[in-house]
């Protein structure tokens, strides 16, 4: 016990640091405002004071408020450090609450019935230890989650309704518990020692399917926006293939009439035949996307070489072939853009079946590995709507037909691969 009246410190005080801590590790995602190292000390300063003087100063009057009093002011100093929305901050300061009172419970449930065997430095180390696996393990099952998504995207309700719920089980507990004299029972803990990992799972696996729902219907909006623009290329590629060959046989009559300069003539005829010329592979889908990335490669000066069985391809529906090919086929050349000197860049594709199952490869030079999460590429792009979501959609259709997909780093090529397996094939 320490200093007097208001200002007097308990046991019961070290509440304003744990709490303050599990904050610190469930907060780390959100954005911070201008100053935070500043904001955090001069606030942390005052939350302190008051966690120390309003406590004992509503003791006086009432009990039972002690922790819920401390928990309010700390989600104060989480709302002058971050810059987030109060729902947002308050989802993260009430998986800190479940996480404290967690690890409240687990210490105790060890101290409690070997209490005499501990001296006065074993129960602080053991404290110290329990916090430290408590916190540990509750940042990489639930705290985590907020780092890989990067936004909490829990309506309003369901945030509040939990936190409700978290309160009252914390607090009411506590108080209940203190009331009647049975906190020192070491039975009591492992009920509640449950109840906050149910909890955190549900406070985090709500999270977790709302993220999920909300990727799939962006996936779905990607997906579909691609299948329009697959229509769209189709139909302009066929009129480019038209116009070229129509061109071709003007181009034949105005030399053998002598009416132009026949090098002037031949350079028009090799420009119209880079249009002309299209994929044959025996799948028209996969015909009309491979043309039209040619185009892009020569535009741009990378080399590309295809050896494509598409026959190969026809159980897969067209709409699939357009956004799996694509996908593949853009991430490659939106990379090989970048690449320095020219001569370097060069993209590979092959399509064969083997043994009942249709193999995919593509590579692309590319010397440098990018970071991966989750087994994809992270996208570099500041807009992330729809960036990000190409290599999603090709692993979707890949599961979508039962195959597997391998993206990764083989020397200085970045390599796709898919198995597919060949509906009625004999593996």
């Amino acid at each position: 016990m320490m200093g007097e009246g208001l200002f007097q410190i308990t046991l019961y005080h070290g509440y304003l640091l744990q709490i303050l801590a599990a904050e610190l590790i469930f907060t780390r995602p959100l954005p911070r405002r201008s100053h935070f190292w500043l904001r955090l000390t001069a606030g942390g300063g005052v939350y302190i004071v008051l966690s120390v003087v309003i406590p004992n100063f509503i003791a006086r009057y009432v009990s039972g408020f002690f922790s819920l009093t401390i928990f309010l002011l700390s989600l104060g100093l989480c709302l002058f450090c971050f810059r987030a929305r109060l729902r947002e901050v308050l989802f993260c300061c009430v998986g800190a609450q479940l996480t404290q009172n967690l690890s409240y419970n687990v210490e105790n449930l060890i101290y409690q019935p070997f209490a005499a065997s501990f001296s006065q430095v074993g129960w602080p180390c053991l404290s110290l230890a329990v916090t430290a696996v408590v916190y540990g393990a509750c940042w990489w099952f639930f705290a985590r989650q907020t780092e890989r998504c990067g936004e909490i995207r829990l309506p309003g309700r369901y945030v509040y309704a939990i936190s409700l719920a978290s309160a009252l089980f914390v607090y009411t507990m506590q108080f209940l518990f203190q009331s009647y004299g049975i906190d020192s029972l070491w039975i009591i803990r492992p009920p509640l020692i449950l109840c906050c990992i149910a909890g955190l799972c549900l406070q985090y696996g709500l999270l977790a399917l709302r993220n999920a729902r909300e990727e799939n219907q962006l996936l779905e909006r990607f997906m579909r926006k691609e299948q329009k623009q697959y229509e769209i290329t189709r139909n302009s590629m066929d009129l480019i293939n038209m116009k070229a060959h129509d061109l071709k046989h003007q181009i034949t009559l105005m030399r053998s009439l002598g009416s132009c300069d026949s090098r002037e003539l031949s350079e028009i005829e090799a420009a119209v035949a880079q249009y002309e010329t299209s994929s044959n592979t025996g799948n028209k889908a996969l015909d009309v996307i491979l043309t039209e990335k040619q185009l892009r490669c020569r535009e741009d000066r990378i080399e590309m070489t295809v050896m494509a069985q598409g026959e190969a391809l026809s159980f897969l529906q067209q709409a699939d072939i357009a956004s799996l090919f694509g996908n593949i086929l853009d991430n490659a050349i939106e990379y090989e853009r970048t690449v320095e000197p020219a001569a370097r860049r060069c993209v590979a594709l092959t399509v064969a079946e083997k043994n009942g199952f249709v193999c995919i490869r593509a590579e692309n030079y590319c010397p440098v590995s990018p970071p991966m999460r989750d087994g994809l590429p992270v996208t570099s792009k500041s807009n992330r709507d729809y960036h990000g979501f190409g290599l999603r959609s090709v692993r979707y259709i890949t599961e979508k037909y039962g195959g597997t997909l391998h993206i990764g780093q083989e020397g200085e090529l970045f390599v796709v691969s898919i198995l597919l397996p060949r509906p009625g094939g004999n593996p």
